[in-house]
């Protein structure tokens, strides 16, 4: 899958603006201030509909005007070529791909599908639990988009669940709406660990073929409340539950309250980590969640947004090579001076500025 369009209009600081990104390797240049993340958040709106700056549409439209609208053109990975569209206006988002109107995720994630990867990403570390919650969805998602369902179906038993939490209840409905967060949590963990172990692999490997044995990593996910094998003794274990709930008026157990930590070094990254080894944890983090994608669906396409700066020579050069081995498009963003990542590159790239 590769892009070779780009049509911009009324998006962010963008009236009109459209490029040509027909090259496996696209360095944006432009100073601070000159869209250069915003055209990424375009690319990355087309696949999730959604962006990774703002929860809120309008946020996006240009200044004076009431509506946006984003158009790519690409090859599919068997070289058919494709147009995808979203345009929102009057508070309605409308999606088509080929002229057709789109109705599922799973139509866009079958032909589209995007990482990316940006200063924000460092919360994966730092940041509150549904930071990491939210990324491991959305790797599952790309992966296989069922879950959408079992997620959104648990979020359903967790709202009537806290409802009946916030006023007296029989004890048969606590025990139904009990048994149906219980079953929906020990899915929902199952699909999440199996996933992390994927990624765990994924990253042990890229270490050891870019960086020998000079790393240990180990994704770890921690219940806020073990789910035990089975309901009874999920109950036993945890015999103040009822009286607990009731006295908080929510739920206290649950998938929606897990985590998952990054141990690096056998220390959690967190705590030990410097700033630089844990943007290379995040970066190996999104190179095996694309290595595993391509396995699976083909290549995606990989969006960098002014991340490689803070990386000595050395080290870029590591990145840099294990980029390029891929076999998927990359766009960079880049500050307009002092960027090595030109002659990094070897002039196998398309510079763009903006």
């Amino acid at each position: 899958m590769q892009l070779t369009k780009l049509k911009l209009q009324n998006f962010r600081c963008f009236k009109q603006k459209e490029l040509a990104l027909d090259a496996p390797i696209i360095l944006i240049e432009g100073n601070n201030g000159s869209g250069k993340t915003s055209i990424l958040e375009a690319l990355h709106y087309l696949c999730y509909l959604r962006s990774f700056r703002t929860h809120l549409p309008r946020e996006l439209i240009n200044f004076d005007d009431d509506n946006f609208f984003i158009q790519a053109e690409f090859f599919d990975n068997d070289a058919t070529k494709n147009e995808l569209s979203v345009g929102f206006q009057n508070k309605k988002r409308s999606v088509k791909f080929n002229q057709r109107a789109v109705t599922s995720y799973k139509e866009l994630i079958d032909h589209f599908r995007i990482v990316t990867l940006c200063e924000d990403d460092l919360q994966l570390i730092k940041g509150a639990p549904d930071e990491r919650r939210s990324f491991i969805d959305q790797f599952i998602f790309l992966h296989d988009p069922k879950i959408i369902t079992a997620l959104r179906t648990y979020r359903n038993i967790l709202s009537n669940r806290n409802a009946l939490l916030q006023q007296p209840s029989a004890k048969d409905m606590y025990e139904l709406w009990t048994k149906q967060l219980w079953e929906k949590t020990v899915e929902v963990q199952a699909t999440r660990i199996e996933h992390l172990e994927l990624l765990e692999k994924e990253m042990l490997d890229l270490c050891t073929e870019f960086f020998g044995s000079e790393y240990s990593i180990k994704l770890e996910y921690n219940q806020k409340k073990s789910s035990e094998k089975s309901l009874s003794s999920f109950l036993s274990e945890h015999e103040q539950l009822n009286h607990d709930e009731h006295r908080m008026r929510r739920s206290l157990f649950g998938a929606h309250l897990d985590d998952f930590a990054i141990i690096f070094q056998h220390k959690k990254s967190r705590t030990y980590a410097s700033r630089g080894q844990q943007k290379l944890l995040v970066l190996l983090l999104k190179i095996a969640e694309i290595k595993i994608l391509a396995r699976l669906k083909g290549p995606s396409i990989f969006l960098l947004d002014d991340f490689m700066t803070d990386f000595d020579q050395p080290r870029l050069e590591r990145f840099v090579n294990l980029l390029q081995s891929l076999d998927c498009q990359l766009i960079f963003t880049t500050p307009l001076q002092g960027c090595p990542l030109d002659q990094l590159l070897k002039n196998e790239h398309k510079t763009i500025l903006v």
